[in-house]
């Protein structure tokens, strides 16, 4: 009985000291290197976030744990027996058995004390309340930011952050559920906390999330689909909208009406070049609104966030395109152009223009003979290409590299690689001269801007279907006394 009290009271001793040694980890330490590591309460004994900083900038969130039986504290790659003066102002960790004790010392410089904490198993609301009620940044200085937005629920929305350089770098969804907090489609975690200063939160893993509590968030209006249909609408038609391309360029959306104020197209572009164009429409009857196969049930647009939302909850965002002048299109911009026989000067010039779709060089043109009936589509593809040394590249072209040719009757062998045969066909194919491309573009360009800088226009409705649209020169509506049908 003596034994078994004397090995309790190690045991109660031992995790004593372990309790007492890992409070006394917490604070902002800093060593001879210049280097300052934060190290934070966790969720549960022997484990927490710790931030690293270098230059007063955040450098690096790692998690800290302690072997409460060697007492080795281990932070990333680094690890050692650590301990702390009597005093707790300084911390000796070994993590290198070659440096001097000195080397290895950091010394306490600040205290981290968490008030007014909120944990989001003990109260959700309160917790998704302070979320969405303060700007968030990855660092202190908060020359970053982070939002959390309520969308469609009082518990999910949209989260949006912006880079140093206030550029959007994060665009995607969160929700809080029987105490879990989900941020995207991959991070879950399943600890969190808002303090006065801090959003601390953890995965299964013991990956932590640590964000520095910044400004109050601006109140915005909401502007609902299904309340206000009109104003939702307009907005949507004016300017482009955003999304992040994380392995590809960044994504701008331009929804145009078409064929009326309730259907049109939304064209999708990176780099300026149309990816792909898709039919949306709205229904009166049900209030859906839906882009090609899929329907949402509704749409948000609170400020500068863009919302839609499908049966099963999942969230399609945006975000203001700011490079794109902020102009509203309605049916009135759109000149509609019937296939007929009739209409061959309008068709000729809408078409007879170098087009093009996808992010590579394709490219498309309409020749019209002199008939203005008929002609040749064409298509086709350029690559630039260079010899260098004893190699032919051809840029983004599979395969690219060739170092031998071969010659035989009409055909040219590229290596081993594919073969091409020398065409006698007719053929309506003619290269450029560096000139005469540089030509063709500074008179498409014009021939663009005069169409762009042209904002009033009547457009006038035929008998058999075709319309024709006439630009005025005035800006305004306001410069219009009176417009008069003259008749001879």
């Amino acid at each position: 009985m003596k034994k078994l009290l004397v090995l309790l009271f190690s045991i109660l001793l031992l995790c004593s000291t372990s309790v007492i040694s890992n409070e006394a980890l917490i604070g902002s330490w800093k060593n001879d290197e210049g280097l300052k590591m934060d190290l934070m309460s966790g969720f549960k004994p022997n484990v927490g976030p710790v931030i690293y900083w270098e230059d007063e900038e955040v450098s690096e969130i790692h998690t800290w744990k302690v072997n409460p039986n060697s007492n080795e504290l281990e932070i990333y790659y680094d690890s050692g027996i650590y301990d702390i003066s009597s005093d707790g102002n300084q911390l000796h960790w070994n993590t290198a058995s070659w440096k001097d004790k000195e080397e290895l010392l950091w010394e306490k410089i600040d205290d981290i004390e968490s008030k007014n904490v909120i944990n989001i198993k003990k109260d959700p609301d309160a917790f998704v309340n302070e979320l969405t009620g303060a700007v968030w940044s990855s660092n202190f200085k908060k020359n970053d930011h982070k939002e959390f937005t309520k969308t469609f629920s009082s518990t999910s929305g949209i989260l949006t952050g912006f880079d140093k350089e206030k550029k959007l770098d994060n665009l995607q969804s969160w929700g809080v559920a029987s105490g879990v907090f989900m941020i995207g489609t991959s991070d879950l975690y399943v600890e969190a906390l808002i303090s006065d200063k801090y959003l601390i939160a953890v995965d299964e893993n013991d990956y932590f999330l640590v964000l520095y509590r910044g400004d109050t968030t601006e109140k915005l209006e909401r502007i609902s689909l299904k309340d206000s249909r009109e104003q939702f609408l307009s907005s949507l038609t004016t300017g482009a909208w955003k999304q992040i391309g994380f392995y590809s360029p960044d994504s701008i959306f331009r929804y145009r009406p078409i064929e009326g104020e309730l259907k049109g197209r939304v064209f999708q572009e990176q780099d300026s070049k149309l990816i792909s164009t898709e039919v949306w429409e709205y229904s009166l009857a049900t209030g859906a609104f839906k882009v090609s196969y899929t329907e949402y049930l509704s749409g948000l647009n609170i400020g500068n966030l863009l919302v839609f939302v499908d049966k099963d909850g999942d969230q399609n965002a945006f975000y203001r395109d700011d490079s794109v002048e902020l102009i509203e299109f309605s049916a009135s911009d759109v000149e509609n152009i019937p296939i007929s026989e009739r209409t061959t000067t309008e068709i000729n010039n809408a078409l007879s223009r170098q087009m093009s779709i996808g992010n590579g060089n394709d490219f498309t043109l309409f020749e019209f003979n002199a008939d203005n009936r008929t002609g040749y589509f064409h298509e086709w593809t350029s690559f630039p290409f260079q010899i260098t040394g004893q190699a032919l590249q051809i840029d983004d072209y599979y395969p690219s590299k060739f170092e031998q040719l071969y010659l035989i009757e009409d055909y040219v062998v590229f290596d081993e690689s594919f073969s091409k045969k020398i065409d006698t066909r007719e053929s309506r194919m003619k290269p450029k001269t560096d000139i005469e491309a540089k030509e063709d573009v500074v008179k498409a360009i014009e021939v663009l801007d005069t169409e762009s800088k042209v904002s009033l226009k009547i457009k006038i409705d035929l008998k058999d279907g075709t319309s024709k649209t006439i630009p005025i020169p005035v800006s305004s509506l306001l410069d219009l006394k009176s417009i008069s049908v003259i008749t001879q």
